[in-house]
């Protein structure tokens, strides 16, 4: 699975390096070459977090400054923009908003690249919302509901399990699976089990006795 996660990333910056974008470099580096190298350091990132699977969210990309002919500035843009939406795609959490830099150093021989990441802790903008008697922003792709201080949204009421919910978006599409809480979860009153239901625009969700309009956007 970890692969076909990597090569869907890999032919999503393939796409974006056929455009305007892949005349940044000069010959010695092929854009495809520099895409496998962000899409296999984004795998080698990957592990799992509380709330399922993970990868890093900054990447530095190093090359020879003779290897790059234009300013970078609105590729870097392009860049974290299709990180971001390949997490959301792959069901990826990320712990803060995607950051790519671009340097060059004569430390890199021409026509190679060197890709680097770390995770950085960070608020991203909301992808969906919570509202209910209060208003829970949901921006990681994946987030645990309950009533530890641990889960991404922290209900206190003694009714919510400490991991009682996962809330999450892949495929295009938002899902929430129950976490073996005590008291259960339901949407639009049916039950939901540890099976993935996807979740729609408006469906009510009730966290033991805490109710919540789910609304995307």
């Amino acid at each position: 699975m970890g692969v076909n996660i990597a090569r869907g990333l890999e032919r999503r910056l393939e796409r974006l390096f056929e455009g305007s974008a892949k005349r940044v470099f000069s010959g010695q580096v092929h854009p495809s070459e520099l895409a496998e190298r962000i899409a296999r350091e984004a795998d080698l990132a990957r592990y799992e977090h509380l709330s399922g699977p993970a990868t890093a969210n900054q990447y530095l990309v190093t090359l020879n400054p003779r290897d790059v002919e234009r300013d970078t500035e609105s590729l870097i843009h392009d860049l974290e923009r299709e990180l971001s939406e390949h997490a959301a795609e792959a069901g990826l959490r990320l712990e803060g908003p995607p950051l790519v830099t671009l340097e060059t150093s004569e430390r890199v021989s021409p026509g190679q690249v060197t890709c680097t990441h770390r995770i950085v802790a960070g608020p991203q903008p909301a992808w969906a919302r919570l509202v209910g008697a209060d208003t829970q922003e949901i921006g990681p792709n994946r987030v645990v509901v309950g009533r530890s201080s641990e889960a991404d949204i922290v209900l206190a009421s003694d009714e919510v399990s400490r991991r009682h919910a996962l809330v999450w978006r892949s495929g295009g599409s938002a899902w929430i699976k129950d976490l073996n809480s005590a008291n259960g979860t339901s949407m639009d009153l049916s039950p939901v089990g540890n099976d993935p239901i996807r979740l729609e625009h408006g469906s009510m969700l009730i966290f033991g006795s805490s109710s919540y309009r789910f609304l995307e956007g």
